[in-house]
């Protein structure tokens, strides 16, 4: 006989009985599991925010931060924007890339699901070697944001600002 999930008794074999297993969203089942029920409501009713949707003030897009021969490098992929968006500045040893992503607006929308994050953004990051805050370069090409330090055998200290390109 099969085991049933909402049995008291523990399954054949011992241990102790299992919760019934979510069905995934979408999948046509006709069950309807409230935790997916409330976090409709929660998102979309109470907050008028879609599913997916988290409200924060600053969002961090990923980075990829390696080294080369002769640089350092962060690799930001943030897609929808423009050169001019972005502010990247070198001090003290602290990388701080910052920036604003616009939503698109284009007419009313009724989102289902909602991943792209929108809204300003700050990175930080300590520079793990030793770089010329003179070289700081920045550009912006198809959707990521790449800056490049010269590393150098010594340091040297001093605020830099750099415009993206």
């Amino acid at each position: 006989m099969p085991y049933n999930s909402s049995d008291a008794s523990p399954p054949p074999g011992g241990g102790p009985p299992s919760t019934p297993a979510r069905p995934p969203r979408g999948s046509g089942g006709t069950g309807v599991h409230l935790a997916d029920e409330l976090e409709v409501y929660f998102n979309e009713h109470a907050h008028g925010r879609p599913v997916g949707f988290v409200a924060s003030p600053k969002w961090k897009p990923p980075t990829d931060v390696y080294e080369t021969g002769d640089d350092l490098i962060f690799h930001m992929d943030i897609a929808g924007m423009q050169p001019d968006d972005f502010t990247v500045e070198f001090t003290e040893g602290l990388l701080t890339i910052a920036g604003e992503r616009a939503p698109r607006q284009q007419g009313k929308r009724h989102y289902h699901n909602m991943e792209v994050q929108v809204g300003p953004f700050e990175r930080r990051f300590r520079v793990p070697v030793s770089v010329d805050p003179t070289s700081l370069r920045a550009v912006y090409e198809d959707g990521f944001l790449e800056v490049r330090l010269r590393k150098v055998p010594q340091g040297l200290s001093g605020p830099h600002t750099v415009k993206v390109t």
